[in-house]
């Protein structure tokens, strides 16, 4: 019986639309083999501006799209143009969101897929939290399964607040419950499965679109290949920069001993602190840090990298060769632009349920991005195709009421969202200028009408 190969990348979008071109040429960096993966995660925060993101829906359908091309010309590159990958869910709770997509010949077997989402943002909304999908495999003609769990979040920011971020966790523990999406979803996995609608997601929503009814799961119960990703946002420092620190700041130098090599500022990581002591991320692992921080890359350095460009023919998913201009992998830096008021930290990680033993291939950052101040982090790795044998108690217990605060954080997303979207877009501000004179103008004919 196979292992399941799984490529699970994190990365912090920064509220803008991302590069498809640039994205699907550095989106395999991290993988170290020639086999396509069975599961392809994309793990995203900051997707969108907070308007889009809030509000949802068709607001969000450009954000996610374009990661579905850039998916699809990834593989068709990668693995050549016959390369079929389902798109298998697709969800956010505010501004965080998640993408699962798997190996054509593999989406059938998916039995059961199961969602969840929680913010830990002001009021409990969706600017921090964290959204979780669990899919059940089967193995065989037999009922067994073997569950995978891919959580997407992101933590509260600045270097000061790691309480505050260990706080983020524990609410994470206590509000991501799991239910089961609808038999509909399932129906339309199994046509998507057999070559009906392959760009179509099985599963799109904020929240709410599951069978209240099902049996609910916290993120380690019942047992499943967990992997927990996000701008988790832990520091370097617990304190902001002053001007000078950035003359010791690491640098592209090749040997360790440097005091500018980036291994100097490890044993400063806060992740590393906190998870030692026992104060977050209870019960996971991660591989060995072997890539610079990934935040906080300047505007300079984002400009760099947009006038790096290649040209070249490309293949896209329908077999259709174009000539087109990428912007060439970033992976020779002579030197990392960091923006001065924060300090260099690894706040985009990877971590895995430690006693399900995956084995790691690579574990690295991709190149830097033209869209963005943080670098994605990729994670290539197997897990057993047999199901999970882990016993493990949450640290934390689910609160009775999450569901109930759920809503309310939702109500408040929706007020803030529209809010944002009329405000700080000019479509909003359009239709907000739209309204308003469609009202004034109604008023003044009734006044013509009435004689008043």
């Amino acid at each position: 019986m196979a292992d399941l190969n799984c490529y699970i990348t994190t990365f912090n979008c920064g509220r803008s639309l991302i590069n498809v071109d640039y994205f699907a040429a550095n989106l395999f960096h991290g993988l170290k083999t020639e086999l396509p993966p069975d599961f392809i995660v994309l793990c995203l925060q900051e997707i969108a501006p907070i308007g889009q993101s809030f509000v949802g829906g068709s607001l969000l359908t450009p954000y996610f799209a374009r990661f579905m091309q850039a998916v699809a010309d990834a593989t068709a590159r990668q693995f050549g143009k016959d390369s079929r990958y389902n798109t298998v869910v697709t969800r956010n709770v505010g501004m965080t969101g998640i993408m699962v997509f798997a190996r054509h010949e593999l989406a059938g077997k998916i039995r059961s897929t199961e969602t969840a989402g929680v913010g830990v943002g002001v009021w409990e909304m969706g600017n921090k939290g964290a959204v979780g999908v669990r899919l059940g495999l089967g193995l065989g003609e037999g009922g067994e399964e073997t569950s995978l769990s891919f959580v997407a979040a992101h933590l509260a920011p600045m270097e000061g607040a790691w309480r505050k971020r260990n706080a983020d966790w524990r609410s994470i523990c206590e509000g991501l419950v799991f239910e089961k999406v609808t038999d509909v979803g399932h129906r339309r996995a199994v046509r998507e499965a057999s070559g009906e609608g392959e760009r179509e997601p099985l599963l799109s929503a904020t929240d709410g679109a599951m069978n209240s009814s099902s049996t609910l799961g916290s993120m380690f119960d019942p047992p499943s290949h967990l992997f927990f990703a996000g701008d988790l946002n832990y520091r370097t420092s617990d304190q902001p920069p002053q001007p000078e620190d950035s003359q010791r700041w690491p640098q592209p130098v090749e040997v360790a001993s440097d005091p500018l090599h980036y291994s100097r500022f490890l044993p400063k990581d806060q992740l590393s602190r906190e998870h030692k002591n026992g104060d977050t991320l209870h019960h996971l692992a991660e591989a060995p840090v072997d890539f610079p921080p990934t935040y906080k890359y300047s505007s300079a350095a984002q400009k760099h990298v947009a006038h790096s460009t290649k040209s070249e023919q490309r293949t896209l998913a329908d077999g259709r060769v174009v000539d087109t201009t990428y912007l060439k992998p970033g992976d020779n830096e002579e030197v990392w632009l960091w923006a001065q008021h924060r300090t260099p930290s690894w706040c985009d990680r990877i971590l895995f349920l430690n006693d399900a033993r995956p084995t790691v291939h690579s574990y690295t950052a991709l190149p830097i991005q033209p869209t963005s101040d943080h670098r994605p982090v990729a994670l290539s790795c197997t897990v057993s195709r047999k199901p999970a044998d882990v016993s493990i108690q949450s640290p934390f217990k689910i609160r009775s009421d999450w569901r109930a605060r759920r809503a309310a954080a939702r109500r408040y997303e929706m007020l803030v969202g529209i809010a944002a979207y009329l405000a700080l877009t000019w479509e909003g501000e359009a239709l907000l200028a739209g309204t308003i004179a469609g009202i004034i103008g109604g008023y003044l004919v009734l006044r013509a009408l009435l004689g008043i």
